[in-house]
């Protein structure tokens, strides 16, 4: 059964612990001492090492190994891009916006075994079928990010961060939140769907 905890020191999200292995589950809220907003929630996973110094001026080129904009049937073109979408989300917010991100991370330990056959690419390939079939159910869209934390001299396995916005993104703007996904039940819904997406992955 899923369960939140509270966040160990350094997580800007309370993560909801689940049955699934190497697989993790939160929401990014805004209030508190975090003073979140979702760009700079995203920000911080475009920029794991070298972050800006000011996230106000023009950002550098990410130091995340890679990263990606996935986005449902109908958005415009304007939000094909991490920071014009994020921010946009965080305008439309009006400042009143608790629930921001829906974060699912996906780690692949396999790839560091010494007779895996799995590559960083495959994995990236693997989270993005898996990312796109969460955008097209859920209607909002979604930013991955990809961390390799041994080339930066750092412990833990290479992992993809699939960070959705909290509400569905329409031709018109930002709609509905994506309330399946925002109580401890979130967990429940993305193990379930992780399962699926692997079973179907495998099949012959």
């Amino acid at each position: 059964m899923a369960k939140r905890v509270k966040a160990p020191p350094g997580l800007d999200y309370d993560p909801v612990v689940g049955e699934t292995e190497h697989l993790s589950f939160g929401v990014a809220q805004a209030g508190g001492e975090r003073s979140l907003t979702a760009t700079r929630f995203v920000g911080k996973r475009l920029f794991p090492v070298s972050p800006p110094d000011d996230w106000g001026a023009e950002w550098p080129h990410p130091t995340c190994l890679r990263a990606d904009v996935l986005l449902p049937a109908g958005a415009g073109d304007d939000c094909w891009e991490t920071r014009q979408l994020c921010e946009a989300y965080d305008r439309q917010g009006f400042g009143g916006l608790r629930d921001l991100v829906i974060i699912t991370t996906v780690r692949f330990p396999d790839i560091d075994g010494v007779a895996s056959s799995m590559r960083l690419h495959a994995a990236w390939e693997d989270a993005r079928g898996f990312a796109r079939s969460l955008v097209d159910n859920y209607g909002a869209p979604l930013v991955m990010v990809m961390h390799v934390p041994a080339r930066a001299g750092r412990p833990g396995h290479p992992h993809v961060h699939l960070m959705m916005l909290a509400r569905e993104l329409l031709p018109s703007g930002f709609g509905k939140f994506v309330r399946a996904l925002l109580s401890e039940n979130g967990r429940d819904e993305i193990d379930k769907a992780w399962a699926a997406w692997r079973a179907r992955s495998v099949e012959p």
